[in-house]
């Protein structure tokens, strides 16, 4: 086998197989019409900017940089939705955001009726019950110096949930049984528990408040990939069992495509494809999702090739 990378394979619209070098100047392709059905969650025009600041002890704006610019999407109840693209393109940004943990500079979340992206901390109070979110690192969004009963049980302390002390350890410890946790670690510390068991600590702490949305921002990307698959069965398996809207936020599209319904692929803080999970792999439209698709992994170099040359093939859009 020779050592030289093959050619490039290209079309008309772009480079296939290197999202670096596709041409994304093309414009958003939607095949899923905004404001249909049931929604839970409707995002419009979401917007997010940092600014950038000079000066040691009289601090001035002289730059904004525009992490998130424009993004409109719907989640609707009981669906999984998937947010996808490459590490920087504003996703977990458009999370936070939807958690009201970051302020949008513009733009509208409208949650169950009710527009979030300009209320009050006090206001914010109900919607907390309401929204949770999975955070990437099992790791650093744990409090060492917290008991896990302790960890689990501040949000039902916060909002006034199960006040007595043995209705509380009942509740956690049956939260704990339900995530797969065996509820006499209640009394252990996260450093004694496995990265996948500290994940499924930070998915009992976010449901205890009985969500209607979660927000999973890539909940398995510092997993092992054993234990991936666990992490992601217990996520459908919750939502089945309690009635959960899941917006799955990741970068491995095969991950995406095992959990979402639908989803929406992000590029530089822009959503530049929106469609079901079938639509989107069968036939990518966009330049950048199909050099995503192509850029995806085959332990097999020949299906690689012929799946590229199918690609290439592709007529325009």
């Amino acid at each position: 086998m020779s050592g030289t990378a093959p050619d490039p394979v290209v079309d008309n619209e772009g480079v296939v197989g290197d999202p670096t070098i596709a041409d994304t100047t093309v414009a958003a392709v939607r095949r899923d019409t905004l404001g249909e059905g049931d929604n839970i969650l409707q995002v419009r025009g979401l917007e997010k900017e940092f600014a950038v600041t000079k000066g040691l002890f009289v601090k001035r704006k002289v730059h904004a940089v525009k992490a998130v610019n424009g993004v409109s999407f719907d989640v609707r109840r009981g669906e999984t939705f998937g947010l996808v693209g490459e590490s920087g393109c504003g996703k977990s940004t458009t999370a936070r955001m939807i958690c009201r943990l970051l302020d949008p500079t513009g733009g509208k979340i409208d949650f169950d009726g009710t527009d979030i992206a300009g209320l009050d901390r006090k206001a914010l109070v109900p919607f907390r019950r309401d929204v949770q979110m999975v955070f990437q690192d099992p790791y650093s969004s744990l409090n060492p110096r917290q008991t896990i009963g302790s960890i689990i049980s501040t949000p039902l302390d916060i909002h006034g949930i199960a006040t007595g002390e043995g209705e509380r350890k009942k509740k956690v410890q049956e939260l704990m049984d339900l995530v797969g946790l065996n509820p006499e670690h209640y009394n252990r510390l996260p450093h004694e528990f496995s990265g996948g068991q500290r994940q499924r600590i930070g998915i009992a702490r976010a449901i205890a408040l009985g969500p209607k949305l979660l927000i999973a921002d890539e909940p398995v990307s510092a997993l092992d990939v054993s234990i991936q698959a666990q992490i992601l069965n217990l996520l459908r398996q919750l939502q089945k069992d309690l009635g959960l809207s899941l917006l799955f936020i990741a970068h491995d599209l095969s991950v995406v495509r095992y959990m979402c319904d639908r989803m929406a692929v992000m590029y530089a803080g822009e959503i530049v494809e929106l469609a079901t999970s079938e639509e989107l792999y069968a036939k990518p439209a966009h330049p950048y999702t199909r050099a995503l698709l192509d850029a995806v992994p085959t332990p097999d170099p020949d299906a690689r090739a012929r799946r590229l040359a199918e690609r290439a093939a592709l007529p325009a859009a």
